[in-house]
């Protein structure tokens, strides 16, 4: 399947997110205040992308979502802290696009009309 442009957009964005990262570590920053600015980005990328999603497609990734992280937007740093991981995974994964919610569904892109 190919990937729609949005998500595609979606994915570039996520993984810029390390370069940011990158030049809070050169700047002195501690692996907590990484972790937290980095998924605080994470998040804003979800919710301004998701909110670009045409329905039905949004209500099922919103669905999922909050079906297996109790937030529509993705795990909480508590959440995910409350799960064991550390600092340094929640930086990485800030910036790790994961799997489409409707990769095996026949969603349609916005920007494809």
């Amino acid at each position: 399947m190919t990937r729609a442009p949005l998500r595609l957009e979606y994915e570039a964005r996520v993984v810029a997110l390390r370069g940011r990262a990158d030049a809070m570590r050169r700047d002195g920053s501690t692996p907590e205040a990484i972790a937290r600015a980095m998924h605080a980005a994470r998040r804003q990328l979800c919710q301004a992308f998701k909110a670009q999603t045409p329905e039905p497609q949004r209500t099922q990734i919103f669905e999922r979502t909050r079906a297996v992280y109790g937030d529509p937007l993705g795990p909480s740093v508590e959440f995910l802290r409350l799960q064991g991981k550390s600092w340094e995974h929640i930086i990485e994964s800030a910036s790790r696009p994961g799997r489409s919610p409707l990769e095996d569904s026949n969603s349609r892109d916005v920007r494809e009309a």
